[in-house]
């Protein structure tokens, strides 16, 4: 049981319907991959990214970078072919395969006009730019009057008075330096090539913008000869898992890219850095399916192996030549005495001091989740719950006959203070320091398929297949927020610091301002 475990454990019904919140980019911000770019526009004030997953808009004036807008916030799903910022308002136009769409970024807010065949360009008249759009369409040029609701048909205006969108090939015209330095610019640090998609000059100044294929979005300074790489997204569309540290949080790629690795996002979200990993060896895994910090390292337990990380150092990986009993790495967990780490396989330790790798003795089953408690570890196995120490064997823990639930597969758990929380698929468990086992039934039919626990002061929250869920140790006292109004896909992994709650979704990474998760 390797690739297949959490594929079979996790099957369940379609997200619940349930009424959700309106969330402000204050409160909520998704990001994604934005590194795929299908049109750029540029006005005074920002720079518009219209990527595969979502807006990106780069404040020009303040060099930041404000919070993107995704589809679970309106993006439209079907492909983008061009975008023009409006020269009256700064609204963003984008032509689509179904028609076009204005956005308000002041309002957040996307208009959508259905034009047959879709909108694959647009121009505007630099003598009246109040009047209205020129749309190309598949039938032709068509005039869209401002405040209309479908365009008509119309001359375009003298070819002197036309403005619109810059193609790639009109700037390398203008700037032959753009495609001298292709080779150069287009090229990473692992020798990966990219192309360019989109073009787009700052009105007025010799500020260009391209966006290419996989590298995001470089910015060119035509007075200076100066070109600058603006890091934005992850390096996946979803997240596998997420890991907060000071100043920001890891998140690993979720293995549907052929990009894997670590991206560090900052906590306000102006850095961005990417760990792949060697250049001929790259980063190892795909799939990430847990983070720990261990020291100046940061630790993944991915579909290849254990993948150690020091930030713009070195990258290494513990496998079966090392003496784990698989390669297919399910958890991590951190010790006095040294790592944890979970195989599907059974348990492996790797003590502070040393390399030797210890396998705990016992049925070489998957393990699929783990929380330290001092010298010990418990294990959260394909067959129930575990206990085991450092070189022994893994043990059944009082409780186990009499609670059913602990004899199912342990997909998760966590520790808040002294008391323990486990998941199985379906139900939560927990247990007070010298108590008794108690299910709780009402987290289950909310969150659906269980996938993730984190623990928070006075409860723990949980994340499955529909949504996400803050239990507090008392049936009555749940926070419920689901999928996809509320959170934009299947959690897969949850972290928080003092300000922000962070989410790894299939569709994302979501950070949550914490006091806008309250009752």
């Amino acid at each position: 049981m390797r690739a297949g475990v959490w594929a079979a454990l996790l099957a369940t019904a379609a997200p619940l319907a349930a009424q959700s919140r309106q969330w402000t980019e204050r409160e909520r911000v998704i990001v994604s991959d934005f590194r795929n770019v299908r049109a750029l526009a540029a006005s005074e004030a920002r720079v518009y990214v219209a990527s595969e997953t979502g807006l990106g808009m780069y404040d020009r004036r303040f060099q930041r970078w404000e919070p993107p807008v995704t589809m679970a916030e309106g993006y439209p799903r079907e492909p983008v072919f061009a975008a023009l910022a409006d020269p009256a308002d700064d609204a963003l136009w984008l032509g689509t395969a179904l028609g076009v769409v204005r956005f308000r970024p002041i309002f957040r807010q996307f208009e959508v006009f259905l034009v047959p065949g879709g909108v694959r360009d647009f121009l505007y008249d630099r003598d009246d730019p109040f009047r209205g759009i020129y749309l190309r369409t598949t039938g032709g040029w068509e005039f869209l009057p401002r405040g209309a609701f479908s365009p008509s048909r119309e001359p375009l205006p003298p070819a002197s008075r036309r403005a619109g969108s810059l193609g790639v090939e009109a700037l390398m015209s203008r700037e032959p330096v753009v495609d001298a330095m292709r080779a150069a610019v287009l090229m990473d640090e692992r020798m990966r090539t990219f192309n360019y998609t989109a073009a787009a000059v700052v009105p007025g100044t010799d500020e260009y913008y391209l966006g290419t294929n996989g590298g995001g979005v470089v910015r060119f300074d035509a007075l200076i000869q100066r070109f600058e790489p603006l890091p934005f997204g992850l390096l996946s569309p979803g997240a596998g898992a997420v890991l907060a540290v000071p100043g920001g949080v890891w998140v690993g790629t979720d293995g549907r890219t052929p990009r894997a690795g670590l991206t560090f996002v900052a906590e306000d979200l102006q850095r961005y850095a990417y760990e792949e990993g060697p250049r001929g060896t790259a980063f190892g895994g795909h799939s990430v399916r847990a983070l720990m910090a261990r020291g100046g390292e940061v630790w993944a337990a991915t579909d290849r192996g254990v993948v150690r990380v020091v930030p713009n150092g070195e990258t290494s990986r513990l496998t079966t030549v090392n003496g784990l009993p698989d390669n297919e790495t399910f958890a991590l967990a951190q010790g006095p005495s040294g790592a944890w780490i979970g195989t599907a396989a059974g348990l492996a330790f790797l003590p502070r001091d040393g390399d030797a790798v210890h396998v705990a003795t016992g049925v070489p089953v998957p393990v699929l989740a783990l929380a330290a408690a001092r010298d010990t570890v418990w294990v959260g196995l394909t067959a129930g719950l575990g206990l085991a120490v450092p070189g022994g064997d893994i043990l059944i823990p009082p409780g186990w006959d009499s609670t059913p639930e602990l004899r199912e597969a342990i997909v998760a758990i966590t520790r808040v203070a002294d008391t323990l929380v486990v998941a199985t698929v379906n139900h939560v468990l927990w247990q007070p320091p010298e108590g008794r086992w108690r299910v709780v039934q009402s987290v289950g039919p909310q969150v659906g398929a269980i996938y993730t626990l984190a623990p928070d002061e006075g409860g723990v929250w949980v994340g499955g297949r529909n949504g996400l869920v803050r239990f507090g140790f008392v049936a009555s006292d749940l926070r419920v927020f689901r999928v996809p109004g509320d959170v934009p896909g299947l959690v897969r992994g949850i972290a928080s610091d003092r300000h922000y709650l962070w989410v790894a979704t299939d569709a994302g990474l979501v950070r949550f301002e914490r006091s806008a998760l309250q009752p």
